[in-house]
């Protein structure tokens, strides 16, 4: 649920950027130092902007929100450029954007952030994700099944080249493109889909989001974990990976006047 938020008598805003390349980061401190009066800016890697207890973090695209959510910060974000299924501000709005935010008119919005954890025979693998979870076959095309369990209930088994979960913004990214079905940001819950099905009729799912598991039933070429984008490890067959809502990641959206 949307909340107002404050900023308080003296913010600071930190700026980080999740990229390898940080020219995001000083793009947008400068545009923020250039029209902020009475507030510290702090553009830097996410370690040192933190140190400074930032009172709203400002961040561009996808990589750095995902950063944001693995960090699990308290700040708020205010996220810049093109987010699938994420309200942003454009780069030529932010100078406004901060006014609006500093000035109390911006409201807080929490994104839910899966805690995911793989655990098979010599292995367990913990992760966060923002946007999706996906098991997938390394090639295309060769027999994999997989199982989907909602509050230790199985909901299906399909042989597909893989299966996604993604949380309510994600689901307006990648995984509409399997066509997962699209969640409003006011419903708790996932939207889960298979990957390259090998039959012409399958189901789609909007399941809770706590105490959901993937299976691994059958394989033969090596299934990899994927969250928001980042491989992270390999599901063999006696592998379970879980997926429930364990913190949310605060977004700020500001009007558009």
């Amino acid at each position: 649920m949307d909340a107002a938020w404050s900023a308080g008598e003296e913010p600071v805003v930190g700026v980080v950027d999740g990229q390898a390349d940080d020219t995001d980061a000083i793009e947008i401190g400068a545009r923020l130092e250039s029209a902020a009066a009475d507030v510290t800016i702090v553009s830097d890697g996410l370690e040192a902007v933190l140190e400074a207890e930032p009172s709203v973090l400002v961040t561009a695209g996808e990589a750095s929100l995902t950063a944001l959510a693995r960090a699990g910060i308290d700040a708020p974000v205010l996220p810049v450029g093109p987010v699938s299924g994420i309200e942003s501000v454009d780069r030529e709005r932010i100078p406004d954007a901060l006014e609006a935010v500093i000035s109390g008119d911006a409201v807080c919005r929490p994104q839910p952030v899966l805690g995911v954890t793989l655990e098979s025979t010599d292995t367990v693998v913990r992760d966060r994700a923002l946007f999706d979870v996906t098991l997938v076959t390394d090639e295309p095309a060769r027999i994999s099944e997989y199982g989907v369990h909602s509050r230790g209930q199985p909901v299906a088994t399909f042989r597909a080249d893989g299966v996604v979960a993604a949380t309510p913004a994600g689901s307006h990214g990648y995984a509409s493109t399997v066509d997962a079905p699209q969640l409003s940001a006011a419903i708790d819950a996932v939207a889960v889909a298979p990957i390259g099905p090998f039959v012409t009729q399958t189901r789609q799912w909007v399941l809770p989001d706590d105490d959901l598991a993937f299976t691994v039933e059958r394989n033969e070429n090596d299934v990899r974990l994927v969250v928001d984008d980042r491989s992270v490890g390999m599901a063999p067959m006696d592998a379970r990976v879980t997926i429930s809502v364990t913190d949310t990641l605060s977004t700020l959206i500001v009007p558009e006047r």
